[in-house]
């Protein structure tokens, strides 16, 4: 399914889909088969972590914008990075969370991709 941005019709007269924009062409570069990247969206928002409303998190995850839209929102397709309790001030609070993820997750998975966990 990561081939969608290489293999899906193309409409050179309107955007369907982020691929379609400048910023991600010039970000991303062209597709490749097979599949030489991917794009991840990440996201944070508040959910109420239990029925009776008493508590909040917020998830941190990606969206994997490199698989078709049908599929890309689904929960299966969905990673999760951490979930932060809501009841944390923003700026200094939050940041350290965001701060450990970046130092501890993304720049190894970056640098050395995805053999340090298993």
């Amino acid at each position: 399914m990561c081939q969608h941005e290489f293999e899906r019709p193309r409409q050179t007269d309107f955007f369907a889909d982020v691929y379609d924009t400048t910023a991600w062409q010039e970000f991303m570069g062209p597709p490749t088969f097979p599949i030489s990247r991917i794009g991840l969206q990440f996201c944070v928002d508040g959910i109420p972590a239990f029925a009776a409303g008493t508590t909040s998190l917020k998830p941190a995850e990606f969206i994997n914008l490199s698989l078709p839209p049908c599929v890309r929102h689904k929960a299966e397709n969905i990673l999760l990075l951490m979930l932060l309790p809501s009841n944390l001030d923003k700026g200094r609070s939050q940041k350290k969370y965001y701060d450990f993820a970046a130092d501890y997750e993304l720049t190894s998975l970056a640098r050395e991709g995805n053999q340090h966990l298993f």
